[in-house]
């Protein structure tokens, strides 16, 4: 038997990419603008199994690994990409397009509150 309860369906999030420009003095800046892209998934925490499967990943004894977000189809963001949700903003630190099929795709990301 399967239990549901409120908040534990999927979720939007809108999908931010990283902008590098330069300012009219000539200064250089960056910054995440919408792409208009939305990803609809399940978001859960994630555990310390998850983090330590992936930290071959990223050479580091720890990393940052909090959330994984699950979306149907293909990815539509990509690594380095920002999923923002209300006033909650996640780092996407890879991107796992399933068995290759297109079906399903795991975001495996980190919360943030300095980045908007």
């Amino acid at each position: 038997m399967m239990y549901l309860r409120p908040g534990n369906l999927e979720k939007d999030f809108i999908v931010k990419r990283k902008k590098t420009d330069i300012s009219d003095t000539g200064t250089p800046y960056s910054g995440y603008v919408d792409t208009g892209l939305l990803v609809s998934g399940v978001l859960a925490d994630a555990d310390k199994n998850q983090s330590d499967r992936k930290k071959h990943l990223w050479n580091q004894d720890q990393h940052s690994l909090t959330h994984t977000i699950v979306s149907r189809g293909e990815p539509v963001a990509k690594k380095g990409d920002l999923l923002a949700m209300d006033d909650r903003y996640f780092l996407i630190l890879l991107v796992d397009d399933t068995g290759a099929l297109g079906i399903a795709t795991i975001y495996y990301a980190e919360e943030r509150n300095d980045l908007r």
